[in-house]
């Protein structure tokens, strides 16, 4: 597979400091559901800073001592209920509307051990196409209501970048947060530095 590189962007500013802290949990469009039966949450970070930006990219050029030289893939925690919940989408907050008329993500959820992922909760991965005129206020939404995917417990989102590009695809970030990245297939997983992660998140149905 073609390796991916992994750029790491931050522009810190005291006013977003504040924001990277907190989780909006804005839906924007409607999910029809019995509230006495569910509870409707999104789970993971969901700032739209432009101040901290997270890149993949195929050609970046990195300093010896720079971080990472590139990268495979990177994989979100994200803490979740003990009880059962259904996916219902997840969401991708890019920094900015794409240059490309589309790009390819492939996309996994996968149970968490020891802090690390294991096995999928899936069939198999998604195979993402992202297009300009599927982004609304920058944010990709992939519905996943129809598959009717069911877990309970905390997770991870894994996210790879399969199309080749020559500028970076940028995602809003935050700081003080967790997520993991991997060079090759076969490399192990190692955790961001200051803890900046994607801001991508899901919307999950929780029962009562």
């Amino acid at each position: 597979m073609t390796k991916i590189y992994f750029l790491f962007l931050c522009f810190i500013t005291f006013a977003n400091a504040q924001d990277y802290k907190k989780d909006t949990i804005e839906l924007h469009e409607t999910i029809l559901y019995d509230k006495s039966k569910f509870r409707l949450k999104r789970v993971g970070s969901d700032t739209k800073t432009k101040s901290i930006l997270i890149g993949l990219t195929a050609d970046i050029n990195f300093s010896k001592d720079s971080l990472p030289k590139f990268t495979k893939e990177f994989a979100i925690p994200i803490n979740a209920p003990k009880k059962e919940f259904t996916f219902q989408r997840i969401n991708f907050n890019f920094s900015n509307s794409l240059k490309l008329d589309s790009i390819l993500l492939k996309v996994d959820l996968t149970a968490m051990n020891n802090g690390k992922p294991a096995q999928s909760i899936l069939e198999k991965p998604f195979e993402v196409v992202v297009k300009k005129e599927y982004q609304l206020n920058d944010v990709f939404s992939m519905d996943l209501r129809d598959l009717n995917i069911k877990y309970q417990d905390d997770f991870f989102i894994k996210v790879e970048l399969l199309t080749e590009v020559e500028k970076p695809i940028y995602f809003s970030g935050a700081l003080l947060a967790k997520c993991l990245y991997k060079t090759t297939d076969s490399d192990v997983w190692m955790k961001t530095p200051l803890g900046i992660t994607p801001a991508i998140n899901a919307d999950i149905l929780i029962k009562r």
